[in-house]
């Protein structure tokens, strides 16, 4: 034990905490929870998800007890926090935080049992880093031991270099741990990974694709769907059929996010034509997750007309609530009262004037009783019976309707119409008019047509999955009694149109680091790094090694950092340069900075000499026969003939 050490290492992270991190954070050091994900700010805000940091308490975790935490071990708990977020170049997520807190309270429950009259973090001990994994491999799903024992390790590394342990944690599992940007192994090397747990492929939770039955229903909601709300989220759900998209990458799309480039004739250089319609190639601008950074999808051919179409659908239904939010910030955002309530000259309104402004509300003989209920946190300003009518009017006062709309939704936020998220170490604004997927407030429930028009909003995940079925909450294909069997419904989860393109990529034989560059996961030459290197580090590439255990590369831990080309080359001053290569490509490969899918395919072109395309030709002796590869293709990369 070195309280002198454990004392440097909490006061260096408190030290950074108050210098980096809290000036654009909500919560002090000494608060006893933070929040993370969308309701988060500063490093723990992000653009999907709610994560809470508590740190008083361990409550509801599996194979130990509630149990409460003292002051010492919280202010460990907010120092690993900030050292891990140091270590990760300022770019680590809130959820992979809240996995490393979720571990060190399992720590503190065992130390607790082990050593109870010394709960202090300098007594952890390999014994209770061994006792506290072997709980949580109890009650734990076996696919996900890896990562657990990566974290493990993760943690355990911070801990022995500030030393402040009586001995070394020696923590050891044999556990293969997946590269987490690179989760589509073909089936050789699945079956593996399944040998080695020594698991029944009973007992893994397998991703299931799209089925016939499916995709026939889905199909069948084009003309059944009746709300607005509806149509949306099936334009959501087609585009990400269309373009394999991740749904947190959908969900930050804005309206002008679409752009086109001229097909050009290669010998005149003019734009191509095809009975008399100009043709061009159609890409779309996002923010692409897991360090993909901002990019562009570029869209199959025969897929343009669809995607463009999904746009201005999406537009149209969505345009009087983007109005709406447009008339908002033209006020400066002062209050939030719409346009037709503004325009009333009182000061208050009667309740039936809520229908249509505040309340989107289907009309039946019991629509007043639901206005009622809907406003009932709202103060009465005055009741006036109208004898003829043999009914009581309502009025409100408009600052009391506003205050209403501001508790609503979270927009009594520092930036109420703004979605403010944490992308790759920069804090990143878009205004909701902005986005294109935008939703009046609970307009996604299926149970009944009521929705707060005065609160518009984005899309959420849990919208996206409650919608198709992942949740208790009744789905589209419920409503519309679309069946996927006798018994059962059709239901899917937002990542499994992703999944579906991805298992057909795997299935053609494409090798891996060319479904990724398809996919957008990330670039060709992150690709290759992760593919044809031998073990780098801590990260295992599953595409490399079959079976290797974690213990051949505990020695060193060290996450890998990927960096920008840009940057790359900045702090290297070196280039690689290919004799094959021309000078537009040699620089363009180094800096990757394609532009169309016609420089990606002029590259790969260019680039069948090198060893990792060889897989492309049906035969190595027909490499001299290939023709080109046609620039419009997206997924067939190529044709050949013997």
């Amino acid at each position: 034990m070195n309280l002198e050490k454990y004392k440097t290492f909490i006061e260096e992270q408190k030290l950074f905490f108050e210098e980096n991190i809290r000036s654009g954070f909500k919560w002090l050091w000494s608060d006893p929870e933070w929040a993370g994900g969308t309701v988060g700010s500063g490093w723990l805000l992000s653009r999907s998800g709610r994560t809470h940091f508590s740190f008083q308490t361990a409550k509801r975790m599996k194979g130990i007890e509630d149990l409460s935490i003292d002051i010492t071990y919280q202010e460990f708990i907010k120092a690993i926090m900030v050292l891990s977020y140091r270590k990760a170049n300022s770019k680590t997520s809130p959820q992979k935080l809240y996995a490393e807190v979720l571990v060190l309270k399992r720590w503190y429950s065992e130390l607790c049992k082990t050593n109870p009259v010394n709960t202090h973090p300098c007594f952890l001990s390999t014994l209770i880093l061994d006792n506290s994994f072997k709980i949580l491999a109890e009650n734990s799903s076996k696919t996900n031991l890896p990562d657990h024992a990566g974290t493990y390790l993760r943690l355990q590394e911070m801990l022995n270099h500030y030393a402040f342990t009586e001995k070394t944690l020696e923590f050891s599992q044999k556990y293969l741990y997946i590269n987490a940007r690179n989760r589509t192994p073909n089936a050789k090397k699945t079956k593996a990974f399944i040998d080695q747990l020594e698991l029944d492929e009973d007992d893994i939770d397998k991703e299931k694709l799209i089925s016939i039955r499916t995709f026939i229903n889905i199909a069948s909601l084009i003309n059944l769907c009746e709300r607005n709300s509806e149509k949306i989220l099936l334009n959501f759900l087609l585009l990400l059929i269309v373009t394999g998209m991740r749904s947190t990458e959908v969900l930050l799309l804005k309206t002008d996010a679409l752009i086109k480039q001229p097909l050009l004739d290669p010998i005149t250089k003019e734009q191509l034509t095809l009975d008399g319609i100009k043709q061009y190639t159609l890409g779309i601008q996002y923010h692409g997750a897991k360090g993909a950074g901002f990019r562009i999808h570029w869209v199959e051919p025969l897929a343009v007309n669809l995607v463009e179409t999904i746009f201005q659908s999406v537009i149209e239904l969505t345009k009087e609530s983007r109005e709406h939010l447009q008339y908002i910030r033209s006020k400066n955002c002062s209050d939030f009262l719409p346009k037709v309530i503004d325009e009333i000259r009182e000061d208050f309104i009667e309740l039936d004037d809520f229908v249509g402004s505040i309340f989107n509300i289907g009309i039946h003989k019991k629509t007043r009783s639901y206005i009622t209920t809907a406003a009932k946190n709202i103060p009465i300003f005055k009741e006036v019976y109208i004898k003829k009518n043999n009914k009581t009017d309502k009025y409100y006062l408009k600052k009391d309707i506003n205050e209403f709309i501001k508790n609503i939704a979270n927009y009594d936020s520092e930036f109420p119409i703004d979605h403010v998220f944490n992308y790759e170490g920069r804090i990143e604004k878009i205004a909701f008019e902005d986005l294109l997927f935008i939703h009046e407030f609970k307009s996604t429930s299926l149970k009944r047509f009521f929705s707060f028009k005065a609160n518009v909003i984005p899309f959420q995940i849990t919208n996206i999955n409650s919608f198709l079925g992942g949740s208790a909450n009744l789905s589209i294909f419920q409503k519309y009694n679309l069946l996927e069997n006798d018994k059962a419904y059709s239901r899917l989860g937002s990542h499994i149109p992703r999944h579906n393109i991805n298992t057909f990529l795997a299935l053609s034989g494409l090798s891996e680091h060319l479904q990724a560059m398809l996919m957008g996961r990330v670039d060709i030459k992150q690709n290759q790094y992760y593919h044809h290197l031998a073990l780098k580090q801590r990260k295992i590439a599953t595409s490399v090694l079959e079976k290797y255990q974690l213990e051949s590369y505990r020695k060193n831990t060290q996450e890998v950092k990927i960096e920008p080309p840009v940057d790359t080359i900045k702090k290297d001053g070196l280039m690689f340069f290919s004799e094959k290569l021309d000078l537009e490509n040699n620089i363009k490969m180094n800096l990757q900075s394609f532009d169309s899918k016609n420089e990606v395919a002029n590259y790969i072109k260019k680039s069948f000499f090198d060893e990792y395309f060889e897989e492309v030709l049906l035969h190595k002796d027909l490499k001299c026969k290939a023709p080109l590869i046609e620039p419009n293709l997206r997924r067939n990369l190529g044709k050949w003939s013997t």
